[in-house]
């Protein structure tokens, strides 16, 4: 369930990660679901075939570059990983991405079937929506304890208890983190999956070897708990042999996680421009 994207600067990996990301969504653009753009453009039908019966697969596509989703001082954190996994997570989820454990609120009163009722009592209370305060916890504090206290099972005492607490107690681990990922997908039911796909994690590890565990323990903690329906997807200028070696460390168990692995040269994006622009337009009997 993960698969090493790797390739210098230049090779086109982020592009290519990113046409996944459409592929493996397959909206509908312009009448036409991503994958059918590609019916007129490839030789293999076997090909075809498979991207057409992945792009059928309920699938929450999670695309982001990590460095830019991970706070300044982040990589001094040796979960630093997975902190960034579930702030993505939750943020697909239309949950706080910056607060986690705002979004685990929000999570359990959507359980609970409260959340929409919370967000209208905390409207009428703040003035302004939830989504546009909730980042300002600090300052919203009366209004989100009584908000609690009309919309959920909590007394006016129980909410201020938990708004006052509420970062202090919060908690994450990989296992919590791979257990709501499973969670959520039996939750959608109908075989749905999970896909992050994770831009320049080579660049972001670096020579930490605390971050290379923290990765490590992500791709397998998804591996057990999801059964094959949480995929990673990275990419990396790097080989994977070549960042699993980071500081003498034994990383096989990541190797057998990242079992497919791509690896792009600038030849690969010479390919992709002349397929694209120099044959499309030339006529047909000079192809």
């Amino acid at each position: 369930m993960g698969v090493w994207i790797s390739g210098f600067f230049g090779s086109g990996k982020s592009h290519f990660l990113k046409i996944l990301s459409y592929l493996l969504d397959n909206r509908t653009v312009n009448g036409k679901k991503a994958v059918a753009y590609f019916d007129d453009k490839l030789d293999d039908p076997m090909v075809l075939a498979d991207m057409k019966q992945a792009g059928d697969v309920s699938t929450d596509v999670i695309l982001f570059n990590i460095d830019s989703k991970s706070e300044a001082d982040s990589k001094h954190d040796k979960e630093a990983i997975v902190k960034v996994f579930m702030k993505v997570f939750n943020e697909k989820q239309g949950f706080c991405g910056s607060l986690p454990w705002v979004a685990d609120l929000e999570r359990q009163m959507e359980r609970d079937g409260v959340y929409v009722a919370f967000k209208a009592e905390f409207a009428q209370i703040a003035g302004r929506s939830w989504e546009d305060a909730r980042e300002d916890f600090y300052y919203e504090g009366d209004a989100i304890v009584e908000a609690l206290a009309k919309s959920t099972k909590m007394s006016m005492e129980a909410a201020r208890a938990w708004y006052n607490k509420a970062e202090e107690t919060y908690s994450i681990s990989v296992e919590k983190f791979a257990q709501r990922v499973s969670e959520y997908i039996e939750r959608k039911g109908k075989n749905h999956h999970v896909v992050f796909l994770v831009d320049e994690i080579g660049q972001y590890i670096g020579d930490n070897s605390q971050l290379m565990l923290n990765l490590q323990t992500v791709t397998e903690d998804l591996g057990t708990y999801c059964g094959g329906k949480a995929w990673v997807i990275v990419t990396s200028q790097q080989d994977i042999d070549s960042v699993t070696k980071v500081k003498g460390n034994d990383f096989s168990k990541i190797q057998g996680r990242f079992n497919t692995r791509i690896s792009l040269s600038s030849a690969n994006v010479d390919e992709v421009i002349k397929k694209l622009f120099w044959l499309k337009s030339l006529p047909p009997d000079s192809h």
